[in-house]
């Protein structure tokens, strides 16, 4: 189930530093046979209910949008939402998504030492949108030290494609614990260096 939010349209065009002073968020609301619309909506709802890759029923003028929330640009310092772009779906046509990789467990290798590094975070899919998840899980409990899980790897949940893939891509991978010699050489390193500097 998806949750409604309210928007309106802004038939002015202003400042958008003014418009989020006023405690909304410019927005837009664009698809399939339906020209752009410049939009505001407000802030406390746009928190509680807009999330990427989300869906929302999206009220405008009396009418009631089926979107999924295609981008959201935020402050890099603050990290306030300042703008949201809206996509009308339809719900029997499949949509491109980007999807998160979630690791789940706590990999074997971890457990006597070794460090678990994920290297993809980012999938792209093909799913119709009420089959498209939030995240793509996937179990690394059974890696070992030196073990790598490949993207071919991984399991689709149904309806999902995966999309634009290299089958031999490292999703993840535990890695060796450093050797304390070496903890020590890079430290004696760094105060050689420093001495170096000292005496110049």
């Amino acid at each position: 189930m998806s949750n409604a939010i309210t928007a309106v349209k802004r038939e002015k065009t202003g400042s958008l530093n003014a418009l989020r002073k006023q405690g909304q968020i410019p927005a837009i609301l664009y698809g399939k046979g339906l020209d752009p619309v410049k939009l505001a909506v407000d802030y406390s709802e746009a928190q509680k209910h807009v999330h990427s890759n989300g869906f929302v029923d999206l009220n405008v003028a009396g009418k009631t949008h089926r979107v999924m929330v295609r981008d959201i640009q935020k402050d890099p310092i603050k990290s306030s939402i300042l703008h949201i772009d809206f996509l009308k779906v339809e719900m029997n046509e499949p949509l491109h998504v980007e999807v998160p990789v979630h690791l789940t467990g706590e990999a074997a290798g971890v457990k006597s030492g070794g460090i678990l590094e994920q290297h993809l975070r980012l999938v792209e899919v093909k799913a119709l949108p009420s089959d498209i998840p939030e995240s793509i899980d996937v179990d690394v409990s059974h890696l070992q030290v030196g073990d790598s899980l490949l993207l071919k790897d991984i399991k689709m949940p149904d309806g999902v494609e995966l999309l634009h893939f290299e089958p031999e891509t490292t999703v993840a991978t535990v890695v060796p614990p450093a050797k304390s010699e070496d903890i020590d050489n890079e430290e004696t390193a760094v105060d050689t260096d420093k001495d170096e500097e000292e005496t110049k």
